[in-house]
Parts: structure tokens; C-alpha cells; sequence
């Protein structure tokens, strides 16, 4: 082949290529505009302070000193670590528990359907739904009628013990599709290394924790992941049950960026605990993905 029909060939593949990228257009004009623009503005928020209305003024460092001095911020600290840790151990172990029970059950379809029904809620209604169940009126009422009085009271206004049920219900949300997620890890195990096992007198415990668990890792490092970033950030359904309330005890930073943002009006406060919170998920995202990369011979 010539090289005048090769440079013909790139003419006419170059209109179409040129035509290829412009599709994509769309998609990248709103992410530069309202993804990475908007990442940028809250960083520069950060260091001023801004009421909406007034001048923008730069402050510097005081919104992140400020930060670190204010109790309701150290509360929000407190609730979002506890949040973490819960939602880590129990959206590991029990979803991977049922995983391990249903996967070979005849009634595997069933199991997920009902397990994953949840999911499909949003957290919105999920919340309601659960904060009409423990109402004065629901649940509580019950243990009234048994006669235990003590317990007739708005759960969700004692502090922490409302935080323990909020994250009950995510949990209860969450945890039908890591179920899934584990069932589907299970099931692409080959078979060879348990048969090998089996044949070298394996016992059932032994054959999950030396065997089966270690190739479910990369399914176990993705539901990791996922819940690490979700309880990071879970908003929606704290707001529907308690709005941060009694007095912002049940508070995580994500509802704390939004009540200093949009309630408060304390714009440059607020986009410091949304670099705060945002710094410290990729930080720990960077170094689960490095480990990730790393057993596999790969870089990031």
C-alpha cells in the first residue's frame, strides 16, 4: 500500500473519529462544570468565609482551626467513626454469614429477592419507615403493654442510642446486596483448590478460613470499600429520622457540612468539612486500593 492511500485513509477516518469524540461532549462539559469546577470553588470556600450574601472574605486557615476547636464537629467526629466501625464489622460478617447459608439453598432466588428488597428502598423511605416502627406509638407502645414502661419513649431523641438504630437500619439496607456480592464471589471459586482440600482431609473450618476466604478477598475488598465510602458519607437517612437532633448529638460530618452550609449559612465552614471528609476517603481508599494492587502485581 502507497503512502498517498494511507494518508487518504486518515483523512477520511479523521471527520469520523472527530464525530466519535463529540458524542462525549455532553458527559464532559457537565462533569468539568458541575464535578470539578465544584471541587475547586469548595476548596477556595474553605479558606474564605461566606454568608451567601456578603463580600467573600479570606480568612485563611480559621475555618479549619475553628473546626477542630468546636465541639459539635468533634461529636460529628465521634458518631462518623462509630458509624465506620459498625458498618464495617456488620456489612462484612453478616451479609457474607447468609451468603455462606443460602448459596446453596434450593431457595437461593427467593432468599435474595427478600434480603434484597431493601436495597431497592431508598434511604429516605427506608428511614421513615423504621422511624414509624420505634415512634412513641410503635414499637415502644408494645413493650408499654408488656409492662415495661421505661421503654415507652422517643427512641430516636436519646443521644447515641439513636445513632446505633440509624445505623441498624442502613445496615438493614445495605445488607442484602453485599449479600449478593459475596453469593456471586462464591460461585466463581473454582473448584479445584477445594476438592484439593477435601482430598487432604480439610475439615469445614479449616476449609473456609485457608481455602475459601483467601480467594474471596477481591469480592471482600470491593464490599469493604463500598461500605467504608457509604458510612462515610450516609446523609439522607439521619436527616429523615433525627436531623442530627436532639441538640446535633447524632450528627455525622456529612449532615454537619450540610447544617453549617445550608442551614447555618456558613459556607467557607462548611466546605472545611467537606475537604476534611473528602481527604480522608481518598486517603484510606488510596491505601485499600494500593493493598489491592499490590497482591495482584499491578501499580497504582
Amino acid at each position: 500500500m502507497d503512502k498517498q492511500s494511507i494518508n487518504s485513509k486518515k483523512l477520511k477516518k479523521g471527520p469520523k473519529t472527530l464525530k466519535n469524540y463529540l458524542y462525549l461532549m455532553p458527559a464532559v462539559i457537565l462533569t468539568v462544570v458541575f464535578f470539578i469546577t465544584s471541587i475547586f470553588y469548595t476548596i477556595y470556600l474553605s479558606f474564605h468565609t461566606w454568608d451567601g450574601f456578603s463580600p467573600i472574605k479570606f480568612v485563611g486557615f480559621y475555618n479549619y482551626i475553628y473546626l477542630f476547636h468546636d465541639a459539635n464537629f468533634k461529636i460529628s467526629v465521634m458518631n462518623t467513626i462509630i458509624w465506620v466501625v459498625c458498618s464495617l464489622l456488620i456489612s462484612l460478617v453478616i451479609p457474607l454469614l447468609f451468603a455462606i447459608l443460602v448459596s446453596r439453598s434450593s431457595w437461593l432466588t427467593g432468599f435474595k429477592n427478600i434480603f434484597y428488597f431493601p436495597t431497592a428502598l431508598s434511604a429516605t423511605v427506608g428511614g421513615m419507615i423504621i422511624a414509624s416502627m420505634i415512634s412513641t406509638y410503635g414499637l415502644p407502645q408494645i413493650f408499654g403493654l408488656l409492662g415495661m414502661d421505661n421503654l415507652v419513649c422517643d427512641w430516636l431523641a436519646i443521644p447515641y442510642i439513636n445513632t446505633f438504630i440509624m445505623i441498624g437500619m442502613g445496615m438493614w439496607q445495605g445488607i442484602g446486596l453485599n449479600m449478593i456480592l459475596f453469593i456471586s464471589g462464591l460461585n466463581h471459586i473454582p473448584a479445584s483448590p477445594i476438592e484439593a482440600a477435601a482430598l487432604e482431609g480439610a475439615g469445614t473450618l479449616s476449609m473456609y478460613t485457608k481455602v475459601i476466604f483467601p480467594l474471596l478477598k477481591p469480592t471482600t475488598i470491593v464490599v469493604f470499600l463500598m461500605s467504608l465510602v457509604n458510612s462515610f458519607k450516609i446523609f439522607d437517612s439521619i436527616w429523615v429520622m433525627t436531623k442530627g437532633g436532639p441538640y446535633r448529638s447524632s450528627e455525622t460530618l456529612a449532615l454537619t457540612m450540610y447544617e453549617e452550609s445550608f442551614i447555618r449559612n456558613q459556607f467557607g465552614i462548611g466546605s472545611a468539612v467537606a475537604v476534611v471528609l473528602s481527604i480522608v476517603i481518598l486517603v484510606i481508599a488510596y491505601f485499600n486500593l494500593k493493598n489491592t494492587f499490590a497482591d495482584n502485581n499491578l501499580t497504582v
